[in-house]
């Protein structure tokens, strides 16, 4: 090598010993560069079409490498916490024996839920930017298995509402800062790893019911409990008047029915859902170790960039008219509050409503509350890979369109009492919810300002008061009024949530025309480069044209159940003429 080096060298008079020089110091400056902020040097290191290759970049670049095995672990974290939450809404009528109390009365979990979101997002913000995120976010998930945990094991109502602010308090945490480490680490790649650590979060949900569902108590049918109460309050004269005048034979032949009757009126269920609870804290322990195991062996490891992040972060908040943020903060402010509030409220009272409208037994309600996190999990896979294809306001708007959809199935699939309609609905329901909590984060940091520790808190902060408000509304409805009332909720917020939606991106296109960052950062926002708006407009169509076949492939189906219920012959010829003008309409 140093022969060729040599005859190179004397061929051309020296230049090539001068370029390898210049080379070498460059490789030199770049390797303390990577040191300083990992971020820079990968943009230097690779580019182009490698970027788009994760194996590549896996493979080549170490810093990416570090990066993507701290997005793993904090998935894994997010893991734990669709345990936690995943367990709630199956055991809720368990939780409800444990300590005695009506439908009411338990919702209010619900509220000590979003009261622990509440004063979690007030603190875990501040703490997020002043200490390291890693072990912020480890030491939340440990909590949030303890605390959680131990609600099962609260005989006592307060003493259990107390066990579910702390838990919740700590699930916020975990929230906050895992997000914030995954965007500050990603800056504006960020956008399907947010994705990622919510479909992570989504796999815990579908894996909770399954864990929870063989300790649950036996299904029993209180009407019939009911009925014995009052035969046995009823006939208590028409004992004495037997005892009196008939013969003791006969006496004792109607008291020894009396007895059993008594019995099987006196007859409580029994419930284990506390092992169930443990186990899935255990579980969420387990899940908190790769963290900790992060936070020694990448610590330090992002320092430099993390001092840039705050440096940008503060340039943006400077840059930013006070007249623009608070509105576009307010309006992001209720969309949290309105999903968190639907989400909450639908993934804890579908076991309800399937159990006390449907007449359905747990095992059945357990079917319906998985397939509600497959179809979430599915979203959340997917959500993935549409955040590098198409925009984050795309995807907010075309889901909160399918959520307004399958909830109006639903409450067909409930009126006619339709069990593939209400299990097919919710499935959708899941999918429709899964991908726009990350989206709305990735609009806001692609489009508007950094997301910082005090914005997620204020997200947080507004969604912990409609997972506060709307639960115990809808407990009190459905209580009083009629199990149904549950899906009319939530079509009313759906089709609020959507208007602000739409009120929220004409405002910022109206008034916040660009984000207050260069140039180059403005280009990295967009999760995918388009040569002209041309193409972007021909993929919303294509992609609302197959969510329109989708939706009236589903509707036909539907008619045809339907039809089967009550015995009514329809006209399919006629049927799917009509359904064909619609599916061949222009979008």
């Amino acid at each position: 090598m140093t022969e060729i080096n040599e005859e190179f060298a004397n061929d051309k008079n020296g230049e090539i010993q001068l370029f390898l020089h210049h080379l070498q110091t460059e490789t030199d400056e770049g390797k303390k560069e990577e040191k300083v902020s990992g971020s820079e040097a990968d943009n230097v290191e690779i580019s182009g079409t490698e970027r788009n290759h994760i194996l590549r970049r896996l493979i080549k670049d170490s810093t990416f490498r570090r990066k993507f095995l701290l997005t793993v672990c904090v998935s894994f974290s997010f893991l734990g916490n669709g345990l936690i939450s995943g367990q709630v809404g199956p055991s809720m009528p368990d939780l409800q024996l444990i300590v005695n109390e009506d439908l009411a009365t338990i919702s209010w979990l619900n509220t000590a839920c979003a009261v622990g979101f509440a004063t979690g997002s007030l603190v875990w913000g501040v703490i997020c930017d002043r200490f390291d995120k890693v072990f912020i976010t480890f030491f939340a998930t440990l909590m949030t298995a303890i605390t959680n945990g131990a609600v099962a094991w609260c005989s006592a109502f307060p003493l259990m509402i107390v066990m579910r602010v702390l838990g919740c308090f700590f699930q916020c945490g975990l929230v906050v800062a895992g997000s914030i480490l995954i965007m500050d680490m990603w800056q504006t790649e960020g956008a399907p790893y947010i994705q990622a650590i919510h479909f992570a979060f989504a796999v815990g949900g579908i894996i909770s019911p399954q864990i929870i569902e063989p300790f649950l108590a036996a299904a029993t049918l209180e009407n019939l409990t009911d009925k014995l109460d009052q035969f046995n309050a009823n006939h208590t004269d028409s004992i004495n008047y037997l005892t009196l005048n008939k013969s003791l034979g006969n006496a004792d032949c109607y008291n020894g029915t009396k007895s059993d009757c008594i019995k099987s009126s006196s007859d409580k269920q029994v419930t284990y859902v506390q092992h169930g609870y443990l186990i899935t804290s255990s579980l969420v322990v387990l899940c908190s170790i790769p963290l900790l195991v992060s936070f020694f062996k990448c610590k330090n490891k992002f320092s430099g960039s993390t001092s840039e992040v705050k440096i940008k972060k503060k340039e943006d908040a400077e840059n930013i008219p006070l007249r623009f943020k608070i509105p576009v903060l307010l309006f992001i402010s209720i969309i949290f509050h309105c999903y968190v509030g639907m989400e909450s409220s639908f993934g804890n009272y579908l076991m309800t409503f399937c159990l006390y409208h449907l007449k359905w037994s747990k095992e059945e309600g357990s079917v319906a509350s998985s397939l509600y996190w497959v179809g979430f999990c599915v979203g959340r896979f997917l959500g993935i890979f549409l955040a590098r294809v198409f925009q984050s306001a795309t995807i907010m708007v075309t889901f909160s369109i399918m959520i307004i959809v399958s909830f109006i199935g639903l409450l067909l699939g409930g009126l006619f009492y339709l069990q593939p309609v209400v299990l097919i609905f919710s499935t959708i329901v899941g999918f429709a919810f899964s991908p726009i909590f990350g989206s709305v984060f990735s609009w806001t940091e692609e489009r508007f300002t950094t997301v910082s520790g005090r914005i997620t808190s204020l997200f947080l902060l507004s969604s912990s008061i409609g997972g506060a408000t709307v639960p115990i509304y809808l407990g009190y409805l459905m209580e009083d009024y009629t199990a149904l009332s549950f899906v009319y909720v939530m079509i009313g917020l759906s089709i609020f949530n959507l208007s602000i939606i739409i009120v929220l991106l004409i405002f910022a296109k109206a008034v916040v025309p660009v984000r207050y960052v260069s140039t180059e950062q403005n280009e990295k926002c967009k999760p995918c480069t388009r040569e002209s708006s041309a193409e972007l407009d021909i993929d919303v169509a294509l992609l609302f044209s197959l969510l329109r076949k989708m939706f009236f492939s589903c509707l036909l189906q539907m008619m045809k159940c339907i039809s089967i219920q009550l015995r009514i012959h329809w006209n399919e010829a006629l049927q799917e003429a009509v359904l064909f003008s619609f599916l061949n309409s222009p979008p």
